[in-house]
């Protein structure tokens, strides 16, 4: 089974990449602070010296802070989160995790400056979810919409990413798609062994 959605560039850096940060909205502030992080040490190196070790550093200070991956994790399975067992959960948070920093390193190999600006933050009813609108820019000049949505955290009082949508495609729901279809052939654990051992498709420059 190969779980691939095929992403230009922007939909993969969409994730990474922003230009400025503002201080007096929080959930924009978590998404910009983690971006603009990204950008500054893309810029300090030379495609060919963004290596692995860079890709793990980069996540580990600046992406992973900004984003729940229970959540994430838990979107992705849907349904069959509350089937599969703590350590398949766990398991499987963790395999999530790798596969999307082999896709970072993709995108971080390709970075030569495409830009990701914010407009807005849209907050639910409550005050406890939001919504940061930003819109990719391509070297192409070409310009996609991508919305980050968040929420608040109440044991950390931190907000923190679980979803992004790029062009109207939410990233955890096309996931969700993807594994509940083969989770109507296989178990849990038999998808864990294909995850871990399916190679990733790398990224490439492509603009739309």
């Amino acid at each position: 089974m190969r779980l691939a959605i095929k992403y230009t560039l922007a939909t993969v850096l969409v994730m990474l990449f922003a230009v400025r940060s503002y201080a007096d909205d929080a959930p924009m502030k978590v998404v910009s602070e983690a971006t603009n992080g990204v950008i500054k040490e893309l810029i300090k190196t030379s495609p060919e010296d963004r290596d692995p070790k860079l890709v793990e550093r980069l996540v580990a200070n600046y992406i992973l802070p900004a984003i729940d991956q229970e959540k994430i994790a838990m979107g992705a399975l849907g349904k069959y989160w509350r089937r599969a067992t703590p350590e398949e959960q766990q398991r499987f948070i963790t395999i999530f995790r790798e596969r999307q920093m082999k896709t970072y390193g993709g995108a971080f190999k390709a970075f030569s400056g495409e830009t990701l600006t914010f407009s807005e933050t849209r907050y639910s009813p409550n005050g406890e979810r939001a919504i940061v609108k930003g819109e990719f820019t391509q070297s192409s000049g070409s310009k996609v919409p991508v919305d980050f949505r968040l929420y608040l955290d109440k044991d950390s009082d931190q907000w923190l990413v679980y979803d992004a949508v790029i062009s109207g495609l939410s990233m955890v729901k096309t996931y969700r798609t993807q594994l509940s279809d083969r989770l109507q052939n296989i178990s849990i654990a038999e998808l864990l062994t294909e995850l871990e051992t399916e190679p990733v498709t790398p990224v490439t420059v492509q603009d739309s």
